[in-house]
């Protein structure tokens, strides 16, 4: 427990100490800091053993009937106790009292007792004092005055008749030593404090870049996370107008097949209550080129992109219709496919597809008469250029004089109506083939081989 008292009132008595030692709050830092700093540890130093070394001085003095020191000490402790009560003062007027008390008590005791009476280990610290708290300049002053304080002990010691006494010269050698001394000591302080400034302000200079370049980044923070929320709000806003298209353009590709496909209702309907095999060859045909267009749009339905289309998904549904449309029964006409994954924009797969829905109905209504078998093969590959489609077949070719034979080997569209080859189907193929600006090459084969060749996008 008294272990525990003891180490309780060290405690207290640090705190206390550092507490009376720590500059006002307003001094945050720098030199001023360090300077008030250096001025309550003097004051303290000072009460602390001045009020020890007060009593028995005083005694000493009172038996050897010196009342001036008697006088000196008193008067020197009643000001220290000011000074340390009086912490709340301005700096400048404590410093000043510290620095007068220093030259009063060295210069006093320099008159009264000579050098050897601690005259001048009162007197060295002044200029050193005076350069830490004020600067150079005073310093330089504080220096002269410990001169005069020697001159004036000299005249005395050579005019009057002093308590003490010691030859002219020796004087003049002990005083010149001293302020040697003094002067050495406080050049070296001034070097030092003139660095320790330049250090501080270098350190201020290098803050309060430091705090504008905080302050530059803090608003540039600000300003970034200004802009991150409002990109996002745009990014937020661009996703639900992009979602509210999307949904639009599959709604619009859901209703433009089922129109279609009413389209293409109606002409069943219409087929139906015909007579005219012509009439019904016709309408068939216009059905087939309808489900062509309707099967785009439902591709593009199910698969949710707009833009492009699987071309070989496409091409597969497509001629599993027309097998199921107009294909013979049995299974005398096989359809062989050669393809890759291959995405085109949508403006091209339509006309494509319809290409290839008149070109496989040309195959299965005139390469394979009189029930002969074959096989028809569609091929779409991917080129440096571009893209390749292929439709062939092995049946029994085209005449060499039919209109068919003239357009797809020489370009020449038929005159008139009437040939057994469709003249409206190459109308067709040729409009289409400009819209994907599309070269049509007739390929020698046993049967025939059309292939269009095309940029892809």
């Amino acid at each position: 427990m008294k272990r525990r008292k003891k180490y309780g009132a060290l405690n207290w008595i640090r705190r206390s100490i550092s507490n009376y030692i720590a500059p006002d709050e307003s001094i945050r830092d720098g030199l001023p800091f360090w300077r008030e700093s250096v001025l309550s540890s003097l004051i303290l130093a000072m009460a602390v053993l001045g009020t020890i070394a007060y009593i028995p001085s005083t005694l000493l003095a009172l038996e050897e009937a010196r009342t001036s020191v008697v006088f000196i000490n008193t008067f020197a402790m009643l000001l220290i106790y000011i000074l340390f009560f009086g912490k709340k003062l301005p700096f400048t007027l404590r410093s000043c009292g510290v620095l007068f008390l220093n030259f009063l008590l060295g210069a006093s005791l320099l008159i009264a007792l000579g050098p050897e009476g601690g005259g001048m280990i009162w007197l060295f610290p002044f200029p050193v004092l005076t350069g830490v708290l004020f600067g150079v300049i005073p310093c330089i002053f504080a220096l002269f005055g410990n001169f005069m304080a020697l001159l004036i002990t000299s005249l005395a010691l050579s005019q009057f008749q002093l308590t003490w006494s010691m030859p002219q010269d020796r004087f003049f050698v002990v005083g010149f030593n001293f302020l040697v001394s003094n002067g050495i000591v406080c050049l070296s302080l001034t070097i030092l404090m003139l660095g320790l400034q330049r250090n501080i302000e270098r350190k201020n200079n290098l803050l309060d870049n430091l705090k504008k370049r905080r302050s530059q980044i803090a608003r540039s923070k600000k300003h970034l996370e200004s802009e991150i929320i409002q990109k996002g709000d745009i990014e937020k806003r661009l996703a639900e107008h992009l979602k509210e298209k999307e949904v639009l353009l599959q709604e619009i590709h859901h209703r433009v097949k089922n129109n279609l496909q009413i389209v293409s209702g109606m002409l069943n309907l219409q087929n139906l209550y015909t007579q005219d095999t012509q009439a019904i060859e016709v309408l068939e045909k216009a059905q087939d080129r309808i489900r062509a267009m309707a099967l785009i749009h439902d591709h593009l339905y199910q698969q949710g992109k707009f833009s492009t289309v699987f071309m070989n998904k496409y091409l597969e549904s497509l001629i599993n219709h027309l097998i199921v449309s107009q294909a013979p029964p049995g299974n005398r006409i096989r359809f062989e496919t050669q393809w890759e994954p291959i995405l085109i924009p949508m403006e091209k797969a339509i006309p494509c597809g319809l290409i290839v829905n008149e070109l496989i109905s040309n195959s299965l209504k005139h390469a394979f008469p009189n029930g002969r078998k074959g096989t028809i093969t569609v091929r779409l590959e991917e080129r440096q250029n571009g893209l390749a489609l292929c439709v062939m077949d092995d049946g029994v070719g085209l005449p060499k004089d039919s209109s068919a034979f003239l357009f797809l080997s020489a370009g020449k569209m038929p005159i008139a109506d009437g040939d057994k080859h469709d003249s409206l189907g190459l109308m067709i193929i040729q409009s289409l083939a400009g819209q994907l600006k599309a070269r049509i090459i007739m390929e020698p084969s046993e049967g025939t081989s059309i292939r269009l060749e095309f940029s892809r996008f």
